[in-house]
């Protein structure tokens, strides 16, 4: 599962964050603390450079957030957008489909840093997967999931990777 906190929503969006976790869509439910993540906070500064957008009204939404919420997208320590996606395709090593929430947010933006770092994402497009849809054909509301820590990026993959477990489990009924 994978989540960003951008300073934008276009494709080319400003990476603040990129997390990830590593799960079996089938397999039980397990603590984050117990499960394969990955947690880099980004500097603007080395987006800018590659061209990548910040919106105004992302900014607002962000100052409007809570103290928390903010300190953990903005904080310390941050790293070269180049070497946080080396980084990442290193750990995601062999894994074959990539999550997100939504189909054209997180994965779309995340592919477009790749190329713009000269990089190659470490999946085919046809590998990736999107929790809204399956939350849509299982029934799953937002509020059915946990509720703690929202946009805080390895929390907010958490709590998509409860959705996916509990879609397949209504599913299955």
């Amino acid at each position: 599962m994978i989540d960003l906190e951008t300073l934008s929503t276009r494709p080319n969006a400003v990476i603040l964050v990129l997390a990830a976790v590593k799960f079996n869509r089938t397999g039980k439910i397990r603590k984050l603390e117990d499960m394969d993540t990955f947690y880099h906070r980004i500097t603007i500064n080395s987006c800018e450079e590659k061209g990548m957008h910040t919106d105004p009204e992302t900014q607002k939404w962000w100052d409007k957030q809570d103290r928390e919420v903010r300190e953990e997208a903005f904080g310390e320590p941050r790293e070269d957008l180049s070497v946080v996606l080396r980084k990442f395709i290193e750990w995601y090593g062999d894994a074959k489909t990539p999550w997100s929430h939504g189909a054209t947010f997180d994965l779309v933006i995340l592919n477009d840093a790749f190329r713009r770092c000269n990089l190659e994402a470490p999946w085919k497009f046809w590998d990736c997967r999107d929790t809204r849809t399956l939350y849509d054909i299982a029934g799953v509301k937002n509020w059915d999931l946990p509720q703690a820590s929202k946009h805080h990026a390895l929390y907010d993959c958490d709590r998509q990777i409860w959705g996916v477990k509990e879609s397949i489990r209504r599913l299955q009924r």
